[in-house]
């Protein structure tokens, strides 16, 4: 039985609509877990992001979509994927030696991805034996991450885009957040821990002197939060005595015109009511 083929739709620059394109799992550097990449034929790396609202579809031609999802493939530094693999010893070995993982074995893929510059942003490099070998240099990746958060800093201040609270209207923002180098830096810095170790992160935080906001802590387990979130709180103060059931019966009673209380003085004693004139004899 033949496979049903299944659409997904992305998003690409036009210019790489036509590119050929080789999918590969890499680990997450910052949460370990397993995401998509794209390696295109100049093995540039390209990380494949996803949106999906709830209950979507995409209607393509005459045809739908069940996957409503958007996909979205952005080209990203692969030193980011690299430097979880470093060696903290000091010892040079090949970059193929370092880059070796069981549960990724697609990690080697990245030996393509740097050329001997690029690498040099965070190693020593050297020839042993006919081989390029490289270790792991502590300042050279932190004076890296730097230039990394200034570029992205002034990138957000010359692009104007607002770091402040998206709800609040632009109209209603101030200058104060855009023009405050310590902000945007601290918010760069942030963005880029994305895709940081969190001792990586701290040291980048720690070498430009900036205070790194604590993550929420987690609840313990999840039943616990649903036990949470369903207890009933009482009220504290006692209503009772404000309103009691006389008053709320008295409130509730329709008024009366002055003919129906003159009309309930009248003795009904041996007087039928109206519904016995209906009734069957």
């Amino acid at each position: 039985m033949a496979e049903q083929e299944s659409h997904r739709v992305f998003l690409v620059p036009e210019s790489e609509v036509e590119g050929n394109y080789s999918i590969i799992r890499l680990k997450h550097p910052r949460t370990k877990t397993a995401v998509l990449c794209a390696l295109d034929s100049s093995n540039i790396l390209h990380e494949i992001v996803h949106f999906k609202d709830e209950f979507s579809s995409w209607f393509v031609g005459d045809s739908v979509i069940e996957d409503g999802r958007i996909f979205m493939m952005t080209a990203v530094d692969p030193l980011f994927y690299i430097l979880p693999y470093v060696n903290q010893d000091g010892k040079f070995c090949p970059l193929e030696d370092l880059l070796v993982d069981e549960d990724f074995p697609d990690i080697h893929h990245l030996s393509k991805c740097c050329d001997l510059e690029e690498l040099l942003n965070i190693f020593d490099s050297k020839e042993a034996a006919g081989y390029q070998v490289f270790s792991f240099n502590k300042t050279k990746s932190l004076h890296w991450l730097q230039k990394k958060a200034d570029y992205m800093s002034s990138s957000l201040k010359s692009k104007e885009i607002s770091i402040t609270d998206g709800s609040k209207a632009s109209c209603l923002q101030t200058n104060d957040n855009k023009e405050n180098p310590e902000v945007l830096q601290s918010y760069a810095c942030h963005l880029i821990s994305d895709y940081l170790s969190e001792e990586h992160s701290k040291q980048l935080f720690e070498s430009l002197g900036l205070q790194m906001k604590e993550e929420k802590p987690k609840l313990e387990n999840s039943q616990g939060a649903a036990k949470k979130q369903n207890t009933c709180i009482s009220p504290t103060d006692d209503y009772s005595k404000m309103y009691s059931m006389n008053s709320i019966n008295e409130k509730q009673k329709p008024k009366l015109s002055a003919a129906q209380k003159q009309l309930m003085k009248v003795d009904k004693k041996g007087m039928k009511t109206i519904s016995s004139f209906f009734q069957k004899k």
